[in-house]
């Protein structure tokens, strides 16, 4: 009997070992201790701006380790850990290698999983785009689309999305996909799938989201006019400057406005707020048509200084920030522009706000959709 029964303690220790072994191999091979499924990770009881504020620090970093982020974010290593555990479980950082710390444990340094992507649709002139970029706002590839005038918009539309198809089929996992986003020239009216006040009027007359989604057969997560989405992505730059308050401006194939608040894009009764394009000018045309008309010149110049001077007496800015798109070099009218602000406004030069010209040659759109489409992603995947 007693043979028998040390028998069995024998068999249950080889088995306690074994189990022991294999955790701890699974942990210095994979940095967990167990491969079966687990219950999703709840952050219910963690603060939004907490998760937000460890996303981003992940976000400002090719590699980082939980300590650095609990340094940098100012929160407990458990709530850190709690929090990179979630995003590891799902897929949205991943943990790359791992090192000795000071007590000689191990600790693994995580960064973006830059296998996850955003589809960005440029619908802002005739001639359309769809830009692929990773969630840490790289471009990886971009196609485009010659308008074709013997076809209808629609007919060009779907067109372009059955090439956008071809090229998912061929190139891209839809299942890595962290949103679709569609950049728009005009206001997006959801009731009626359409775009009002547009550089394409015929949009005022077709189905976005409707055409792309029949096309895709996947969601659309967002249809935002592209001023306003440039504006988001410089906002994301200058939030490290604790600048308040600014009047954006973007040039390219035409010119818009927007207007920033205390970290909030202002919109406006019908998204028109700060929307420079749609000031008259002296021959009662609007800015946005002479620019659409005569592009980068020394009359239009002049015209988008009569403009700011009343934008910069109402509004106040800490900043006007000039975005140039066309390819030619604004800095080169900025002492004609800063002249006649102060004639029209009556200012001298010294109380004027800061005048940022950003050479850019490709506007900020793209990159803007993706941060908001990423916030957005991060809060519903933690939730």
């Amino acid at each position: 009997m007693r043979a028998a029964h040390s028998i069995f303690y024998a068999v249950r220790l080889r088995i306690y070992l074994r189990h022991r072994f294999f955790r701890r191999f699974c942990v210095h091979i994979c940095g967990t201790e167990r491969e079966e499924p687990l219950e999703r990770i709840n952050l219910s009881s963690i603060k939004k701006e907490s998760v937000r504020a460890i996303f981003n620090a992940i976000t400002g970093k090719d590699q980082i380790s939980r300590a650095e982020i609990a340094e940098i974010t100012g929160l407990s290593l458990m709530t850190v850990g709690k929090v990179v555990d979630a995003l590891l479980e799902r897929h949205v950082i991943i943990q790359s290698k791992e090192i000795k710390n000071m007590a000689g444990r191990r600790a693994g340094l995580v960064s973006l999983n830059t296998d996850k992507f955003f589809m960005i649709i440029d619908l802002t002139s005739r001639n359309m785009s769809m830009t692929v970029m990773d969630i840490a706002l790289n471009i990886v590839d971009k196609i485009t689309y010659e308008y074709n005038g013997d076809f209808y918009y629609e007919e060009n539309l779907y067109i372009f999305m059955k090439n956008v198809k071809i090229y998912i089929l061929r190139k891209l996992d839809m299942a890595e996909a962290a949103g679709i986003g569609v950049v728009l020239p005009g206001t997006y009216v959801p009731e009626s799938d359409t775009v009002v006040s547009s550089r394409v009027p015929e949009l005022a007359q077709t189905h976005v989201r409707a055409i792309i989604e029949d096309v895709l057969r996947c969601p659309v997560d967002a249809l935002e006019k592209d001023v306003l989405t440039a504006a988001a992505s410089n906002l994301a730059d200058l939030e490290k400057e604790s600048i308040n308050s600014v009047a954006y401006v973007c040039i390219g194939e035409t010119i818009s406005g927007a207007l920033i608040s205390g970290g909030e894009i202002l919109h406006g009764r019908q998204a028109y707020a700060g929307d420079i394009g749609r000031v008259l000018t002296e021959a009662n045309g609007t800015l946005q048509a002479l620019f659409e008309q005569r592009g980068l010149r020394d009359e239009t110049v002049a015209e988008l200084a009569r403009a700011l001077a009343y934008e910069i007496a109402l509004f106040d800015p800490d900043i006007v920030l000039i975005e140039n798109c066309t390819g030619g070099k604004m800095e080169q009218y900025r002492a004609p522009l800063v002249s006649r602000i102060c004639r029209v406004a009556g200012f001298a030069e010294e109380e004027l706000p800061q005048i940022r010209i950003l050479e850019t040659g490709v506007r900020h759109a793209y990159r803007g959709l993706a941060i908001r489409m990423r916030s957005a992603w991060i809060q519903k995947e933690v939730n």
